[in-house]
């Protein structure tokens, strides 16, 4: 398959209509290890980094079928893959669709049992042709990112630091992190009038400086004034 060139909101499928002489029984293939799904926003395979996203022809279905959600997400993740796949390797497959950090998440069972990385599909006792699972975040607390007319999720810690946060906002919203310096964080504590914060605060500074209880902190992500077309 030659370079193709998609809109931003284009889904798999897309390709498959786009690439007629892909037959009934040809599958798209990502990082040579699993077939998303043909309703799969092909966002999801994209970073601020790279724009371009590699996928292979291969001839035979995967056996394993596979759906996570996430309670901060809006859309599950579905996929087809080998049974044999690592728990561990699911787990880094989602969090690098979804842009997260995967040191605070873990895979469950839809009981929010968690399960063991070293573990395969074939070894957890359900179907493995509809594997319902779950990514659970581990973390203290969530950070509510506000850009423009959205709101992303971010988990951290106590000690995580607003930079990281920061450069984590921007890699789930694509914007390059080249361009940090354009943009600034802001809390919420006034919604009419937001308050800027220093990067290098962490998230129990802005806890306390702001008498915030909530386990879920306001930010606003806007451009620098001096930024904005």
């Amino acid at each position: 398959m030659r370079n193709q060139r998609y809109i931003i909101n284009a889904t798999i499928n897309d390709i498959y209509k786009q690439n007629e002489n892909i037959d009934q029984n040809q599958y798209l293939v990502y990082a040579r290890d699993f077939v998303p799904s043909r309703k799969m926003p092909l966002s999801l395979f994209l970073s601020n980094k790279n724009s371009l996203i590699v996928f292979n022809l291969i001839y035979q279905k995967l056996q394993a079928n596979v759906t996570v959600t996430s309670d901060e997400q809006k859309s599950p993740i579905e996929f087809q893959c080998e049974p044999n796949m690592t728990i561990a390797r699911l787990h880094q497959i989602i969090c690098q669709l979804w842009k997260l950090n995967k040191r605070l998440y873990s895979v469950a069972l839809s009981d929010n049992s968690i399960i063991d990385e070293d573990n395969t599909l074939n070894d957890i006792d359900e179907s493995i042709d509809d594997l319902k699972l779950k990514l659970i975040s581990i973390a203290d607390l969530k950070c509510a990112i506000t850009y423009r007319d959205g709101t992303c999720k971010i988990s951290a810690t106590y000690e995580t630091l607003l930079s990281s946060i920061m450069k984590e906002a921007l890699e789930t919203l694509l914007i390059s992190l080249e361009d940090i310096d354009m943009y600034e964080l802001k809390v919420l504590d006034d919604p009419d009038n937001p308050t800027s914060v220093d990067l290098e605060s962490s998230i129990n500074d802005i806890r306390t400086d702001f008498h915030i209880e909530s386990d879920t902190l306001p930010f606003l992500l806007e451009k620098k004034k001096e930024n904005e077309s």
